[in-house]
Parts: C-alpha cells; structure tokens; sequence
C-alpha cells in the first residue's frame, strides 16, 4: 500500500508520545515493504539540520503551541488555509497515495482532513488517541470569549466581526465525514460517540509498544528492610499530570514515619510555575531529601532509568486516552501504581497487574505505597503479570498487524476502477 499519514507533529519535533507513535508505526509500515509518507507541519522545521524525504513539513499550525495570537490570525488566516490545502494536493498529486490516514490533529486546521476527504472520497482513515474530535476550536474560543477588561472589550468587539467573516467565507469549521475511524481505548471511542463526534461503526484498535529495549534481565526485589523502594514518575510536569499527588503522598508517609526507605525520582520538565510549584511542595512536605529531580532525557534512554527503579507512579488527573508509557514500564518490570483515568482503567486492574488509586488521592496513594513496604512479595507478582499483559495485548506488533488489516479492508472495499482523486484526475 502507498500510505499518506497526516500529522500536526512529527519527530525529532514531537512533543510526546503520540507523535512517537506515529512514526513508529510508519516505520513498521516502511519494513513490511508499504511505501509511507507523511505530512506534517513546519513546526520549528528550521531547527532541523537533515531532512527525510519523506517527511513533508509544510503544514502551518493554528497557532503556537503556547498561546493564541489574534493578530497573527487576522493576518494570516486565509493565506495559511489556502496555503495548507495548495501543499496537500501538491503531495496528494506526486505521491498518489492507496489511503490516507489522519493520525494527529491538535492545533492543525480541520480543513486539512476535510480537503483529504473531499480530494480521497472512502480513503481517508482516522487513527484517533485524543479527543480533538470534540475540543473545542481554537479560532472559535478565542473570538466567542469575552476580552478580560473594559478596553479590551472595545477594541476585540470590531475585530470579533472581522474574524467572523473570514471564518464564515471559508465555510470554517467544516464538517467531517469520518467514514473510517479506529480510537486507541473504548473510553476514547465511547467518550466520542456520546458526544456524536464520531459515527457508531468506530471500533477500537489498542496501541502498542516496542518492548525489547525495556526488557532486562530479572533482579531480585529491592523491597525488603536493607534497601530503598525506588519509586518513578516520568513525563511531562504539567498539572493534569498529577506528580503533586505524588509529592503530597510522600508528605503523608513521612508524617507516619513511613518515608525513610522511599526515593522519588521526577524525571522531565515542562511548565516553570508547575515544577516550582512541585519544589516548594516538597519542601512544605519535607521530603526533599526523597525526591530527586532529573531534566527530562532522550527517549533512547528512558529504559535505563527504568531499570533503576521498582514502581512505576502514573498520576494523571485528565482522562488519559491510553499511555504509552505504562506500558513501558509494564514491559521493563516495574509495578505501576496508577490512577483509575481515562483509558488506564481498561489495561490497570488493582491487585491483579497493577495498584490504583482514585485521582489525586494522595491519601489512596501513599497506601498503596505503604502496602508495597509492609508486603515485599506483591510487588514482583504484580509487575511480572503487568508485564505479561503488555507481551500479550499492547506490542507495537500486534497494533501494526491489526492496522494492516484494517487498512487493507478499506482498500479491498473500494474498488480500484472508483479510485479517481477528485480535481487531480485518475491515477495511472
């Protein structure tokens, strides 16, 4: 099959896991002899010093990934709509793609999905692990909100029309057809359908990771009297993350003089108040001296951090739609101790593969740490059938195998004397 995957970012440019995916998938594409390329936005292309030919970074963002910028969309709005579409037909038009499929879309205009289904009727898929189906736009949130003072009302009510009219003229938000659609958890897919975002015949199609790098050699448990529970949280330090969860969790096991045989390590970054936030909380807790913070590392390198651990904390307050990286530490042999979010709640099972805890609960989550230090031996039970249950259901294999099939069908459904691209001609 010759594939065009659509993504708002694409690596070494990513800002997490659900761009990794992407290309890890595109990768396993490319081995199995399908012809995969993508295109993606300019995202600080700049920066980059060697370019893969198949990877098109032309695509302009809605805005920047930090804040919205009014000006820049009075501007710039119709000039970057027309600009997005001129490059998807462009690539559409030399590549000749069998399928496209429509990855991530945060930030990234819908009309860029609306032109591939109007360009590719039947042959545009969506592979959906978010909820950018039911945000809320970001043109339209900036414009509908009212300014925040008395002058700003003045001068945004004019501009509020102005923008209305561009946005009118370009027919924008336009409605998608979302003909073919797989979501990474059924949280996700039924979050949607109860939103009527997506049509009834979504099905789920779990995600998967590559375990061989997080696979090491078993170690006797570090849990018993003469050694330290080593516990991790890595990631992104933003609030809908949880680690205060963690830190405050640490604070209760101190106060029950529980904390003298824990180390925290708190391994990324993210926003400057949050993790100053993080500090002085450990400090007003006293548990500095449990807590190591590292900046965040290359990916290649999260397995050996991994290593040195022996439980997992994945403390989101969001409804995460299915996190890659506790599978990673399912695979390395970590316990994870996990809030009960989002898609987490169909892959944790307390007491079975993992231990839980109701979203910031730091109460429900030093417990459950506790647990581990009063009975040593639950914890590689736990984390052998965590890891057991990655190996069987969450490989990045079986999630190519499964996307193979699927995309197949799709191609096998339309015929190919129906394959024209609409405006660009029959293929030959």
């Amino acid at each position: 099959m010759r594939l065009l995957f659509i993504s708002n970012l694409y690596p070494p440019l990513e800002l997490g896991g659900y761009e990794q995916w992407c290309q890890e998938v595109a990768g396993g594409f490319r081995a199995r002899g399908h012809d995969v390329q993508i295109l993606t936005s300019n995202y600080r292309a700049n920066e980059l010093t060697t370019w893969e030919t198949n990877v098109h970074r032309r695509l302009h963002l809605q805005a920047d990934i930090h804040h919205y910028e009014p000006l820049h969309f009075l501007t710039r709005f119709q000039e970057e709509e027309a600009a997005n579409k001129a490059a998807l037909q462009q690539v559409i038009g030399a590549f000749r793609p069998d399928l496209i499929l429509v990855w991530g879309m945060w930030n990234l205009s819908p009309s860029v999905a609306y032109w591939a289904e109007v360009l590719m009727p039947d042959r545009v898929a969506y592979f959906i692990s978010s909820y950018w189906p039911a945000d809320v736009d970001m043109h339209l949130q900036y414009w509908q909100l009212p300014a925040n003072h008395v002058l700003g009302k003045w001068v945004k009510r004019p501009l509020r029309a102005l923008a209305n009219r561009q946005l009118q003229q370009n027919n924008y938000p336009p409605h998608l057809q979302f003909q073919h659609v797989r979501c990474c958890s059924h949280y996700v897919r039924d979050t949607l359908l109860q939103q009527d975002k997506i049509p009834t015949s979504a099905e789920v199609l779990l995600g998967g990771i590559d375990p061989t790098p997080f696979m090491r050699p078993s170690k006797p448990s570090q849990t018993n009297g003469n050694h330290k529970l080593r516990l991790l949280f890595a990631g992104r330090l933003v609030e809908d993350k949880g680690v205060h969860t963690a830190v405050e969790a640490l604070g209760l096991l101190r106060q029950q003089n529980q904390a003298a045989d824990l180390e925290l390590t708190i391994l990324g970054g993210g926003h400057p108040g949050y993790e100053a936030l993080l500090h002085d909380l450990a400090a007003e807790n006293q548990v500095t001296a449990h807590i190591k913070f590292c900046p965040q590392v290359p990916r290649a390198e999260i397995p050996n951090w991994m290593e040195g651990h022996d439980v997992f904390l994945f403390t989101s307050i969001w409804p995460e739609p299915m996190a890659r990286v506790v599978m990673e530490a399912m695979a390395a042999g970590l316990l994870v101790i996990g809030s009960e979010v989002g898609g987490q709640t169909e892959m944790l099972v307390n007491e079975v593969n993992s231990l839980t805890f109701f979203p910031e609960d730091a109460r429900q989550l030093s417990q459950q740490i506790l647990r581990l230090q009063q009975n040593p031996a639950l914890l590689p039970k736990l984390a052998q059938a965590g890891q057991q249950l990655v190996l069987k259901q969450f490989t990045l294999v079986r999630m190519i195998n499964d996307m193979e099939a699927w995309l197949k069908s799709i191609t096998t459904e339309n015929k190919p004397e129906k394959w024209e691209f609409a405006g660009l001609g029959r293929r030959a």
